[in-house]
């Protein structure tokens, strides 16, 4: 093999390597929106990659009476071909002005049953139609708006109309099992939104003028200086997590947004990354230039080199953007106001009893968490690329 192939193949190596990553990225992020598309009870079936039927339209569903042979009879005669032929309606948690209501036909003029699905744990509309014994002889869950034509204690025979059930949208039966039992969405991407900005923006532009002034200007204890950025950004968070909710405690920063914004103001990661570009694009000779011009130092920092260092600022905003909104452990410890609670803590409450069967609006909660996060990055990469171009010098 020649030196021309070998250098092929490394690059179809690197590709392969590559794409592999990309799947491993893309796909779990893939299941979580196909699984917010799908109902509850689709997803208890298993894995999917492709969406659950009625994802984005509702359909109806006719039920008519219908059963099988009973025990009874096989207890009887178990050659025996005998069916029962009648049944008694019984409501299950059909409960008038809670989850049943009357309501006027508009085409006939009639007055008919509509279910009003609760959204709870402790209530599932159902119809049993039972035998003489009391032994169910079918079972029919009603969902919500769905129309019925029997009454409770009713006889019916075999093939009567029982109900018209409404199969909504599993999307919005998602959503208005996410939002209709007091998860307050708005409310958490306002907070989330108002963290996760306003640290971005700290954090990247006094990381950036730590970074501007340990690389442009020479003083002491500027190397000791360094090795301690270089030794806090080791140090795992968790070390030293109980001595900060100690003195966040006792300077009464609990249950606000402070202790989550200022702390990061100056990052010793973004510090290190920042300062290792401008040491790669930066000219002193630009520096010299501005001074001699009679430009100030804020103003040499603001006017010329944040705009040579957009890539840097860029990169690192979305790396600060994406950890701060899915920061989870420090709000939960430090906010225990619920009008304060971040998106991804009201995601966490979801997981409570109340949602513990409404999987399909959890799975929903986690793919809308997840969109601002990608508005973002497709917002801050352009810069990536764009600001490239203002990096280079002609000497």
């Amino acid at each position: 093999m020649t030196s021309i192939d070998r250098f092929f193949a490394r690059r179809y190596l690197i590709h392969i390597f590559m794409i592999l990553l990309a799947l491993i990225a893309v796909i779990p992020i893939y299941v979580l929106l196909i699984n917010a598309t799908r109902s509850t009870e689709q997803i208890n079936t298993g894995l999917t990659m492709l969406p659950g039927s009625n994802a984005f339209w509702s359909s109806t569903n006719t039920i008519y009476a219908d059963w099988g042979k009973t025990d009874d009879a096989e207890e009887i005669d178990p050659n025996a071909n005998y069916y029962v032929n009648e049944g008694t309606v019984v409501f299950m948690d059909l409960l008038m002005g809670i989850t049943l209501k009357e309501v006027e036909n508009p085409k006939t003029g009639a007055v008919e049953l509509r279910v009003v699905k609760a959204l709870t744990e402790s209530r599932q509309p159902r119809i049993v139609i039972a035998d003489n014994e009391g032994d169910r002889l079918a079972l029919y869950v009603l969902s919500d708006q769905s129309t019925i034509y029997v009454n409770n204690g009713q006889r019916i025979e075999k093939g009567t109309l029982v109900a018209k059930t409404i199969v909504p949208a599993s999307v919005a039966h998602n959503w208005r099992a996410l939002t209709g039992r007091g998860f307050q969405i708005w409310q958490g991407f306002g907070n989330s939104a108002f963290i996760s900005v306003t640290a971005t923006i700290l954090s990247v532009y006094f990381s950036a003028m730590t970074a501007y002034g340990l690389h442009i200007y020479r003083f002491k204890g500027r190397k000791v200086l360094w090795t301690v950025i270089l030794i806090i950004m080791m140090l795992p968070g968790s070390l030293t997590f109980i001595g900060f909710y100690q003195f966040m405690a006792r300077i009464r920063l609990l249950n606000s947004y402070v202790p989550l914004i200022l702390p990061g103001i100056a990052a010793a990661a973004t510090v290190l990354f920042i300062r290792q570009y401008m040491m790669a694009i930066l000219s002193l000779e630009l520096i010299d230039s501005a001074r001699i011009d009679g430009a100030s130092e804020y103003r040499i920092f603001n006017v010329i080199v944040l705009p040579v260092i957009v890539p840097a600022l860029a990169t690192q905003s979305i790396f600060t953007f994406v950890g701060t909104w899915n920061n989870f452990i420090t709000p939960f410890v430090l906010i225990s106001s619920m009008k304060k609670y971040t998106l991804p803590m009201l995601v966490q409450s979801l997981r409570g009893d109340i949602y513990r069967t409404e999987m399909g609006g959890i799975y929903l909660g986690i793919a809308v968490s997840l969109v601002p996060i990608l508005v973002f990055y497709a917002f801050m990469s352009r810069f990536i690329i764009s600001g490239i171009t203002l990096g280079s010098i002609k000497e």
